[in-house]
């Protein structure tokens, strides 16, 4: 006995030994598996940060787990994560690790995110298995070493969202958690599910038909995988306070299972107002429960046939209220006589057969009846639309039977009577005589006041319609301190609201005050100097279905830091792109021009092209208020004074100010005659080097100077800047984006300055405009110096000896001739050696003068003995001449 229980303590001892080592000796191996399996057979990225395996928890079965594990897609969708998961686990038949294959019977995800989307050409992020044309259906199956005997999922505070933007839907459900049981190995099987999710939003072409409902659901299912049909044997759904179930079943065909056959009805017997009224998302807040209601409400809804392409099956979803009313307990007043019939339905096929018909809504807000109907046919084809509105809706009401936020005011009073009856196809032909429209709709001292944002005041907005258009006779609108009347007319407007057609308009607009910045979010505004990578500011998008012809009178506008007034002009906006035609304006302390376009019919890259001509504008508001000036020519700081420009320019925009700058190019000229330049730090620094501080403050006249923009630099064309009492600067160079300068050129200095030896100094600025660096060319210097005082000193001088009349007799002659040219020559290099010395000299401690007195010193004296050379050459020649003469006269 003692024996048997040894073994048995032995035995144990290895089976616990082996289930601690197992995960050891097996995690590399299947996490291998794992990712050869992802490697071969995705067309996408798998990173998992980390693998455990575990022999307790499931024994006699292995949990693999995971942990950060991720599927981002490749080309297209590369910035698409299709699953990102905090954590996840499968359940794998112990034996199985013993072998090549994997059986896989449980699936666990918590905290995942799942992001599938379909492109509005068909193509999908999640189509990601990559196709082997040589391998057979079989050989497919068999290919990977897992294999799925799979008998339940469960998931845990997990999202997923469902984008198609060929439909334009979108599918939202956030925080689900729940579990799907069933043997999905086999040919039949009992589903059963239970879920609940937090939020429900479900969107078509923008609209929210729910919006962050409540939804859970409990099912089951009877599944048959042979013929992928789904019969609903129990199921109970509850979307917020909505209680429903489904019956019937569903198949996918085709081969691939795109198409679908519906045979299924939605019950909801024991439907109550307050259930309908808890989709509303306003409705449905914290205290909802405490809301007292009454009236009857009905829901049924059906979809049976095939879906199959466009060819799209019947359905109908019918929606009624009866005399219904709600109030809430700690308001005063209800809501009453709430009445509503809505029937969309169609007979199946195409979607053109689809109608939607709100035969009835109306209610009493306060003593103020309102009603309304709405009937569509033919939507896809040729929208058939009938619509009424009459009533009157007192907005100081609303607080009264509705719970606003802390803070909110609101009052005002709309006002409607109108009438509509039209095909579209009369609007699109301008068939107005086909076309019934008529009523007004007014809004009057409407006044919206909360925490987050400055009040909005409507004195008056009135639109009135008729069969071509509708008329905007008034509307005045202030928002805070801004403010803003317009009046004109739209046309084509029921075509944009029921097919997205284009709106046009024209428009003329007034405002005393409008500040730009009060709309621009100080989260995307990236004012910051500092900041030079944070965005510029949210691009506005311009819609390509607007076509407004706008008539602008705006008397003050501060946008940034700039405050214009007096702006004036037409503008057009059309196909995404909004144009300026001669707008103009004061600003900057002077006057400005401004045409051009700002251009979003391609939304990822907008661009701007600009001509504008400003006049006599401020350097110092210049500097103050344009942040690119800040960054381009941080010089216009220290100038004092106006100027004029014309500049053309155009860019994309960038994520910030410097990428949107590094990608402009343009041309301009700018022009001043009354600027002050002074505290400039390089002509602080060339003054230095010239050793005076006539450069420090400078007040040039008449200054010209034309640039081009590329590459984001500033390349200015060779100018003159005068600097007074004959003095010039000869300029030409660039200005980059980091503030580096790069310019040469040439100083003439003014007359107080310049002497006999210097006039002319070739410089270099370099660096940047805080540290720049100076550089003088003493050698092109020097020369130039040298030139000067030797053309002086030498020009035009010729021995007085060569003159010298000669006589008869003729060697004395020769002797003199001969003894002048030397005498002349030897005091022309004793004058020259003096004149050097006298040169360095007066230079003093001057180094700049010491080099270039040495350098024309030198050139004097070698000058001067070329000179001398000369002379003494010359009077040989005139000896020659009367040697030959006299040999002459002796034949």
């Amino acid at each position: 006995m003692k024996k048997v229980l040894t073994i048995i303590g032995v035995v144990l001892v290895v089976i616990i030994i082996a289930m601690i080592s197992i995960p050891f000796l097996f995690k590399d191996k299947i996490k291998t598996a794992v990712l050869n399996v992802a490697n071969e057979q995705l067309n996408a990225k798998v990173d998992i940060k980390d693998f455990g395996l575990n022999l307790f928890s499931n024994f006699p079965n292995a949990t693999l787990s995971l942990e950060d594990a991720s599927i981002t897609g490749i080309g297209d969708f590369e910035k698409d994560t299709l699953i990102q998961a905090k954590s996840g686990s499968v359940t794998i038949d112990l034996m199985s690790l013993f072998g090549n294959n994997y059986n896989i019977s449980r699936i666990n995800l918590d905290r995942a995110s799942v992001y599938a989307k379909v492109l509005a050409d068909g193509r999908t992020n999640y189509d990601i298995m990559k196709t082997d044309s040589t391998a057979t259906g079989t050989e497919a199956e068999n290919s990977t070493p897992f294999n799925l005997n799979l008998k339940r999922i469960t998931v845990n505070d997990c999202n997923i969202v469902y984008q198609n933007d060929s439909t334009k839907m979108k599918l939202v459900l956030n925080k689900w958690s729940g579990e799907i049981s069933g043997d999905f190995s086999a040919s039949e099987t009992t589903i059963k599910t239970t879920s609940e999710i937090s939020e429900i939003s479900f969107y078509m072409d923008g609209i929210p038909y729910l919006n962050k409902v409540k939804g859970n659901a409990d099912a089951t299912i009877n599944a048959n995988f042979d013929n992928m049909k789904f019969t609903f044997d129990k199921s109970e759904i509850r979307i917020n306070e909505l209680k429903a179930s489904i019956d019937g079943w569903f198949t996918m065909q085709g081969k691939n299972y795109e198409d679908m056959d519906f045979d299924l009805k939605l019950n909801a017997p024991d439907t109550q107002f307050k259930d309908i009224l808890s989709l509303v998302p306003a409705m449905y807040t914290a205290d909802f429960k405490d809301v007292k209601t009454s009236g009857t409400a009905t829901l049924d809804a059906y979809i049976k046939g095939l879906w199959q392409g466009e060819n799209y099956p019947a359905f109908d979803v019918k929606i009624g209220v009866n005399n219904a009313m709600f109030q809430y307990p700690s308001l005063p007043k209800s809501v009453n006589d709430i009445n509503v019939a809505v029937d969309i339905n169609s007979k199946g096929g195409s979607l053109d057969n689809m109608i939607i018909d709100i035969s009835k809504f109306s209610f009493n807000l306060g003593g103020n009846p309102f009603s309304g109907n709405l009937n569509i046919t033919t939507p896809m084809s040729d929208p058939n639309l009938k619509a009424h509105a009459n009533g009157t809706i007192n907005l100081g009401m609303i607080k009264e039977v509705y719970p606003l936020e802390k803070g909110t005011e609101l009052n005002g009073i709309i006002t409607a009577n109108i009438n509509l009856a039209t095909r579209m196809s009369a609007i699109e032909k301008e068939q107005y005589e086909n076309v019934s429209a008529t009523g007004k709709l007014e809004l009057n001292n409407m006044a919206y006041k909360a925490t987050d944002m400055p009040e909005v005041l409507i004195n008056n907005a009135s639109l009135e319609f008729t069969p071509r258009y509708v008329n905007l006779p008034s509307l005045e609108v202030k928002i805070g301190k801004n403010d803003i009347s317009a009046n004109g007319r739209l046309e084509n407007f029921i075509a944009y609201a029921l097919k997205d057609q284009t709106l046009k308009g024209q428009l003329n607009i007034k405002s005393n005050y409008l500040n730009a910045n009060d709309f621009i979010s100080s989260e995307t505004s990236g004012t910051a100097a500092s900041d030079t990578t944070s965005a510029t500011s949210e691009d506005i998008i311009i819609p390509k279905n607007i076509d407004f012809t706008l008539s602008a009178v705006l008397n003050q506008i501060v946008y940034g830091k700039m405050n214009i007034t007096n702006m004036a002009g037409n503008m057009t906006i059309r196909n995404g792109i909004l144009t300026l035609n001669n707008v103009g304006a004061n600003a900057l302390g002077g006057s400005a021009k401004v045409s051009g376009s700002y251009n979003t019919s391609d939304p990822k890259t907008p661009k701007v092209d600009f001509d504008i001509a400003l006049s006599k504008v401020s350097f110092a508001e210049t500097f103050k208020s344009v942040e690119s000036i800040q960054k381009f020519a941080p010089i216009f700081e220290s100038l004092i004074g106006t100027y004029s420009m014309n500049l053309k320019f155009n860019t994309s925009l960038g994520q910030s100010i410097m990428q949107t700058l590094a990608g402009l190019t343009g041309s301009g000229a700018l022009q001043t005659s009354d600027v002050k330049v002074e505290n400039v730090a390089a002509l602080t620094a060339l003054s230095s080097a010239l050793k005076t501080d006539a450069l420090k403050s400078i007040s040039p006249k008449d200054l010209n100077l034309p640039f081009n923009i590329d590459n984001g630099q500033i390349i200015t064309k060779p100018f003159n800047i005068n600097i007074g009492n004959g003095g010039m600067m000869k300029l030409e160079g660039s200005t980059g984006l980091d503030q580096s300068i790069n310019y040469k050129g040439t100083v003439t200095l003014p007359k107080s300055l310049a002497n006999n030896y210097i006039n002319n100094v070739p410089i270099t600025i370099g660096g940047t405009f805080s540290s720049p660096k100076i550089g003088v060319d003493t050698k092109a210097l020097a020369t130039d110096a040298a030139s000067s005082i030797v053309s002086g000193l030498l020009g035009g001088k010729n021995s007085d000896g060569t003159a010298t009349s000669l006589s008869d007799e003729k060697a004395k002659q020769i002797e003199k001739i001969r003894a002048e040219a030397d005498n002349t020559a030897k005091k022309l290099v004793e004058e020259a050696q003096k004149q050097s010395d006298n040169l360095v000299a007066k230079a003093g401690s001057n180094a700049l003068a010491k080099v270039a007195a040495k350098a024309a010193g030198k050139k004097l004296v070698d000058e001067a003995e070329k000179q001398a050379q000369n002379l003494r050459n010359k009077a040989e020649e005139q000896i020659k001449k009367i040697e030959g003469e006299t040999a002459a006269a002796t034949e």
